[in-house]
């Protein structure tokens, strides 16, 4: 009879170790390095062009870029010192325009006092008088001096700001629909 063969005496083989993945791949393709750039350049001339090409580009790019920044600069600084030349002009048209004003007022206190007594007239020439000042003001501050203290006035009485504004924009309103109508 055959012997059965017993757990115990049956012989397990052992795993075998096996290689580390790394080790396999590079076995199998050995990098490739050319021995000189100018074999680099013969294997990949195409690339080479390409990244002129691309260099080239950029470059053109960033002085365009910068010349057209150049040009804006310059445009920004013209229309700036246009504005300015034309807001200074338009201040000392107001000037002088809120002095006659002033001028009118004190002429009409005479006409105010005979028709509707004294107290009336001096209110006319206390108007004149305020008008007056504000011409001087007007004509004696440049446009930064005259933004800041309009900003101040603004912040400090809003509702006086925003009735101002209502105001001298339905005097505008009259005055071009009266213009129209000419």
């Amino acid at each position: 009879m055959a012997k059965a063969a017993t757990p115990a005496t049956k012989k397990v083989a052992a795993p075998r170790p096996k290689a580390p993945a790394k080790a396999a791949a590079t076995k199998a393709a050995p990098a490739r390095k050319p021995a000189t750039v100018k074999a680099a350049a013969k294997d990949h001339p195409i690339r080479d062009q390409l990244a002129a090409t691309r260099d080239t580009i950029k470059s053109e790019a960033s002085k365009k870029a910068a010349s057209l920044k150049d040009e804006a600069t310059t445009l920004k600084n013209q229309a700036s010192a246009k504005a300015r030349d034309a807001a200074t002009k338009g201040k000392d048209k107001a000037a002088e325009a809120v002095g006659s004003l002033a001028k009118l007022l004190e002429d009409s206190a005479g006409t105010v006092d005979t028709k509707f007594g004294k107290q009336y007239g001096d209110y006319a020439r206390s108007a004149a008088t305020t008008v007056a000042g504000l011409a001087t003001s007007l004509d004696k501050k440049d446009l930064d001096e005259l933004a800041a203290s309009t900003r101040d006035m603004v912040k400090k009485n809003p509702a006086i700001a925003v009735g101002a504004a209502t105001v001298i924009g339905f005097v505008l309103a009259r005055m071009l629909k009266g213009s129209s109508n000419d």
